[in-house]
């Protein structure tokens, strides 16, 4: 069953928006039903919200028949969340996971919450769950990378974010755009462009457009990654020197080799040393990311 959009204005009770939390609360109709028709949630799958700030949201995927999980960190709208969804409420996480429509608040920040323990420990699923949520801006990126190392937890994310970061995901290799997160979210997911949001659908409204993206984690990364912490470490290095040539950034990385040494081995390797790194593909950064690794090998053992 569709949420019945013309409820929503009726059943908010708006709230001031704190500023330090970058929050700016959905209340155009319209909206919530292109998210909801995006993440199109099955009754009784279990959807983690994170920020459901005022529930609108919420409701929808409740009256699609989900179970949610909602992680608020703003302690003045617990009691609000509670109150409004206080006959759908789900006692504890195991029976959250029991009935179709159930709500279940998890109080405190997402970025330190413990996701296996949530829902592998305390709700015992094993199927994957979704995610739906209108995320701070000023917190996308950290809650992108957790959404990605944890991404064996989840089958999907539709979250709104603003149209700058938004535009770093979808950019080609060799554009403006074109960074770290294009890279680490490009190997494991792939993303659906979704659709624009104007600042008006907000309270208050941003100073920016919006857009919510739809991401399906793959099963299998699109390529094989062998030292993950060094893959992360190197997007770090490569991205924060972003108009610097590649052979730069790497003299951190490999600090016992001489600068002549590692443009020998890039070259013997296929790489151009004065290459910079918005020309290289994510393909490329894995198998460079490889070569480096086996460098640090042979290097040790000397």
């Amino acid at each position: 069953m569709k949420p019945v959009l013309n409820q929503f204005a009726f059943k908010i009770s708006p709230r001031r928006a704190k500023k330090r939390l970058g929050q700016h609360f959905l209340r155009d109709p319209g909206t919530i039903a292109r998210i909801i028709d995006l993440a199109a949630p099955q009754a009784g799958e279990t959807v983690l919200e994170i920020g459901p700030g005022e529930g609108v949201l919420t409701e929808a995927l409740l009256n699609r028949g989900a179970q949610v999980v909602a992680v608020e960190a703003d302690k003045d709208l617990w009691q609000p969340l509670t109150q409004r969804f206080q006959a759908q409420a789900a006692t504890d996480l195991t029976a959250a996971a029991a009935d179709s429509g159930k709500f279940y608040l998890k109080q405190g920040d997402f970025l330190k919450l413990d996701l296996e323990q949530l829902f592998l420990q305390n709700m015992g699923l094993s199927a994957p769950v979704a995610v739906v949520a209108n995320i701070p801006y000023q917190i996308t990126t950290p809650i992108l990378f957790r959404l990605i190392k944890y991404r064996y937890l989840f089958s999907r994310a539709i979250l709104m974010m603003q149209e700058e970061v938004a535009a770093r995901l979808l950019a080609a290799p060799d554009t403006r755009d074109y960074g770290r997160l294009t890279v680490g979210a490009g190997i494991h997911c792939d993303i659906n462009p979704g659709f624009k949001v104007a600042p008006g659908a907000f309270s208050p409204p941003p100073k920016v457009w919006s857009r919510v993206l739809r991401f399906e984690f793959l099963a299998q990364p699109r390529y094989k990654v062998a030292d993950q912490e060094l893959f992360e470490r190197l997007l770090l290095a490569l991205f924060s020197q972003r108009r610097k040539q590649i052979i730069n950034p790497l003299k951190g990385i490999l600090t016992n080799l001489e600068r002549d040494v590692i443009c020998e081995k890039l070259v013997a390797s296929g790489f151009a040393p004065e290459a910079r790194p918005a020309t290289l593909s994510p393909e490329e950064m894995v198998r460079l990311a490889d070569s480096i690794s086996q460098w640090l090998k042979e290097t040790s053992k000397t």
